[in-house]
């Protein structure tokens, strides 16, 4: 029923449809730019390093933008920033066309595209609740956008690799260029959604009251349990995502003995599989779950997959080991929605219409922030010891991670996280 009623809201689809269209544009010129760094960077001792800066250059804009994105897009129309956001990122993405072979304008260039990018993601994540009106739609429309989200992903990284050697590099940049004006193109679509504010604030008033925010809403969410739970859980899951997105190449070589765009139908295409499963099976059938429990079952199996993932080449001779990779993957990717979703899911209830963005701003420079050391750390030391090494310490940290907060968490019982109690918030 959920689904039917958000298949139904016109313009829950043009916001769906702009994200699937700007989810495989990103991710498909993040995987061509995973493989064009890695092998411009193969003939020295740091290939892993290189790709752990490309990944730090989409990082850091978050760090130094989001907070103040996320409280910008509050007294804005959420759908003009969606559009031009997604226009900016169809021109940015052109001028690889001239600098792919210079590491340090990619790095540049990624870096700008992100910059751009810390607006539209608090814009449509606080636009979500502005067109899906009842509460008890948000878990569905959440798992909805995850789905899509991970199918862009196995799509994009699928498509990444068969397109750049039948048409050359330049064809991927044609076409993300096209899926981003694309998504710009529905987002003109959407009805205006200005958050509501008292007041008209001017530029030097907001930047002050930015400033002022940040310190206040930091604290409000490390002594609010119920933001602090969801927020720790997808700060996690993104600083996973961020290790494992910097060792795949070396890990396509070490366990597979193949180029990554080779092996992206083994360790990409189950991950995004899980994934899409995850959205659907949460989204559809665990509706009623409690969140809470299913985020900490979530991080401990997916701390025990990453530890069976390395040891897999010890212990493993071709094709068990495809297999065996492939399986780990897809459970990697499952606990993966499991996760996001939930938290997700959490934030949006526990927020207010006129501070969500803040909030989603806030949430999004904590991850990368969090996320900035580990897959900095990785990269050098995976080129210093072995990425199978580091994938297995990052592990066994996930594990003990989540059976300390199954501990410290384990009477948190939030208003709102069952389906039958959504009914009091409305």
């Amino acid at each position: 029923m959920a689904y039917s009623r958000l298949i139904k809201n016109a313009n829950f689809l043009k916001l769906w449809f702009a994200q699937i269209t700007s989810q495989l544009a990103q991710n498909l010129l993040n995987f061509a730019l995973i493989i064009r760094v890695f092998d411009l960077a193969s003939g020295t001792k740091f290939a892993n390093l290189a790709v752990s800066f490309l990944i730090l250059s989409f990082a850091i804009p978050s760090i130094i933008f989001a907070v103040f994105a996320g409280n910008y897009i509050d007294h804005l129309d959420r759908k003009k920033v969606l559009v031009i956001s997604n226009l900016l990122r169809a021109g940015l993405v052109l001028f690889f066309l001239v600098f792919e072979n210079n590491l340090f304008m990619v790095y540049a260039i990624i870096f700008t595209i992100s910059t751009i990018t810390q607006f539209f993601f608090p814009a449509e994540a606080a636009a979500l609740p502005n067109l899906v009106k009842d509460k008890k739609d948000y878990p569905s429309a959440n798992s909805l956008f995850i789905f899509t989200l991970y199918s862009s992903f196995i799509v994009g990284y699928s498509l990444a690799g068969p397109i750049i050697k039948l048409f050359g590099p330049d064809a991927v940049y044609y076409f993300t260029s096209g899926a981003f004006g694309l998504a710009a193109i529905l987002s003109m679509l959407l009805p205006k959604m200005k958050a509501i504010t008292h007041t008209s604030i001017h530029w030097a008033r907001l930047i002050h009251k930015i400033i002022k925010n940040i310190t206040t809403d930091t604290k409000e969410i490390f002594s609010d349990r119920k933001l602090l739970f969801p927020i720790l859980q997808m700060t996690l899951a993104q600083g996973i995502i961020g290790v494992i997105i910097v060792l795949s190449p070396s890990l396509a070589n070490v366990i597979l003995h193949q180029d990554l765009a080779s092996a992206s139908h083994i360790l990409i295409l189950p991950t995004g599989l899980g994934t899409v499963l995850g959205a659907i099976v949460i989204g559809q059938f665990m509706k009623k779950a409690n969140k809470v429990r299913i985020i900490k079952i979530g991080i401990i199996f997916a701390g025990i997959s990453l530890i069976f993932l390395p040891l897999t080449k010890n212990y493993l001779r071709p094709p068990y080991l495809e297999y065996a990779t492939m399986a780990i993957a897809f459970i990697l990717g499952f606990m993966n929605a499991l996760v996001t979703i939930s938290a997700q899911t959490l934030l949006q209830l526990h927020s207010e219409d006129e501070v969500r963005g803040r909030v989603f701003g806030t949430l999004n420079m904590m991850i990368n922030i969090a996320a900035t050391i580990p897959t900095l750390l990785a990269g050098l030391t995976a080129d210093l010891i072995s990425s199978t090494s580091v994938v297995l310490i990052v592990g066994m940290l996930v594990l003990a991670f989540g059976i300390v907060q199954s501990i410290i968490f384990r009477d948190l019982k939030p208003k709102g996280i069952d389906i039958h109690t959504l009914d009091h918030l409305s």
